[in-house]
C-alpha cells in the first residue's frame, strides 16, 4: 500500500527525466532519475529531500509552460492545451511532494507523530 502513495513520486521523477532526455539534457536526467534509489532508504531526510526535488520539478514544469505559452502565441496558435497538460503535470508534481505529509509516509521515513508521555514526577 506504501507503494501506491510513492507512485506518483515515481512517476513525476520519470517524466522530468524524460522531458530532459528530449532535450539532450544527460546530466539533468542522470541526476533527476538518480534520486529515485533514495526511495528504498528510510530516513527522514530522503522524504525532505523528495519533497524539494518534487517541488523544483514543479518550478520546472512551470517555466517550460511559459516558454511553451509564449512560443505558441509568437507562433498565433492557442496555448490552451499546453496550460491543461503542463500545469496538471506541475499540479500532480506538487501533489507527489505534498504526499510525504500522509501519515503513512511520515511513518515510513521516521517521520510519524509519535506522541511520547511526559515525564512525571514523583
Amino acid at each position: 500500500m506504501t507503494f501506491l502513495f510513492l507512485l506518483p513520486t515515481i512517476l513525476a521523477i520519470l517524466t522530468l527525466g524524460g522531458h530532459f532526455l528530449r532535450y539532450g539534457l544527460y546530466p539533468a536526467t542522470l541526476i533527476f532519475v538518480g534520486f529515485l534509489p533514495l526511495l528504498l532508504i528510510k530516513e527522514r531526510w530522503v522524504a525532505r529531500t523528495m519533497q524539494v526535488v518534487l517541488l523544483i520539478a514543479a518550478v520546472e514544469w512551470i517555466g517550460v509552460l511559459n516558454d511553451v505559452t509564449k512560443e505558441r502565441e509568437m507562433e498565433g496558435r492557442s496555448p490552451v492545451k499546453s496550460v491543461f497538460i503542463l500545469g496538471g503535470t506541475s499540479a500532480f508534481t506538487v501533489l507527489a511532494a505534498a504526499l510525504y505529509q500522509t501519515p503513512r509516509l511520515k511513518r515510513r521515513f521516521g517521520r510519524g507523530d509519535a506522541v511520547t508521555a511526559p515525564p512525571t514526577t514523583p
